[in-house]
């Protein structure tokens, strides 16, 4: 019987030596019929050079698998860097697209589990694993309306996978069925960073997919420094406006009518803490993300 054919989409930028770390482990994948797509989202030379060097060296040493590598001229985010990977999947038959974060490493089964997992259903669309994070294990996430940040779900919390409606698949690793991309297009890429992921899951429920969270440890996350590295004005500024993104695209009814209210609320808290001279970085781009969603200024940020 023909395995369902797989590729690999990784992300990288800049931190070829995590890009390299999870290469390494995708190369021992026991999944026969993958290939893998490095795109590389404007990065310096050197870090495009690394990964280069690494296919001819040490890729193309394995059968198993094909490596692409491909560059862009700048940084187009989480959405338009891995869209870039999609196209290129779609564009040579691909039957399945997994999103892999650089900075992790995928065990030697997690392929073949997702993809059984994923085809045990026809109405599943996306699947991920648990996913190991080092300090806690999380299995995808949880959607909180009017709040800044997403939530995870804890082993705790590993009961509520099957009652809840609004969890999603974490964009660590998360397995998308051709159809789905067909049906329902690529990621938003007005968002750059953040809430991607949690997005493309819910216009995949509301097309009628259904999720699946394989509660086995198929990766290990080390959480990469390249988003820290921004610093956390930025960080938040990207938090705020893409929060107020998501919710005016997926929320609910009352979630629609009181986004302006919970605005006004942010607005003036942020302004009473300059006021009072109080972390006053972090309020200016905390206000900036505000009004960056309401002027209609999305994609990077440029600090």
């Amino acid at each position: 019987m023909n395995q369902s054919k797989v590729f690999i989409v990784i992300l990288q930028y800049n931190n070829s030596q995590d890009t390299i770390r999870c290469l390494n482990s995708v190369k021992e994948l026991d999944y026969q019929n993958y290939e893998t797509i490095i795109v590389d989202n404007g990065s310096d030379v050197n870090a495009i050079d690394e990964v280069r060097n690494w296919i001819e060296k040490t890729g193309n040493t394995s059968s198993a698998t094909c490596y692409f590598l491909l560059t862009t001229s700048y940084n187009s985010g989480y959405s338009g860097g891995n869209n870039l990977g999609i196209k290129h999947a779609l564009e040579h038959g691909a039957d399945y697209v997994l999103i892999l974060n650089p900075d992790t490493t995928i065990r030697k089964d997690a392929l073949s589990k997702l993809v059984e997992a994923t085809e045990s259903d026809q109405q599943i669309g996306i699947a991920g694993p648990a996913i190991n994070e080092g300090n806690q294990i999380i299995y995808g996430g949880k959607i909180g309306w009017l709040k800044p940040e997403l939530s995870h779900l804890v082993v705790e919390l590993l009961s509520a996978l099957s009652s809840s409606t609004t969890k999603y698949v974490v964009g660590a690793c998360m397995l998308i069925k051709r159809e789905v991309l067909e049906k329902i297009g690529l990621f938003d890429e007005r968002y750059f960073l953040y809430f991607e992921d949690a997005d493309y899951c819910l216009r995949a429920q509301k097309a009628g997919y259904k999720l699946k969270i394989v509660p086995e440890e198929l990766i290990h996350h080390k959480q990469s420094s390249s988003t820290s590295s921004l610093g956390a004005p930025i960080l938040l500024h990207y938090h705020y406006r893409n929060a107020h993104l998501f919710n005016c695209k997926n929320g609910p009814f009352w979630v629609k009518f009181s986004l302006p209210f919970w605005s006004f609320f942010i607005i003036i808290k942020q302004l009473t803490k300059i006021i009072l001279r109080h972390n006053v970085e972090i309020s200016k781009a905390i206000l900036a993300g505000v009004l960056d969603f309401y002027k209609g200024r999305f994609g990077k940020i440029n600090a």
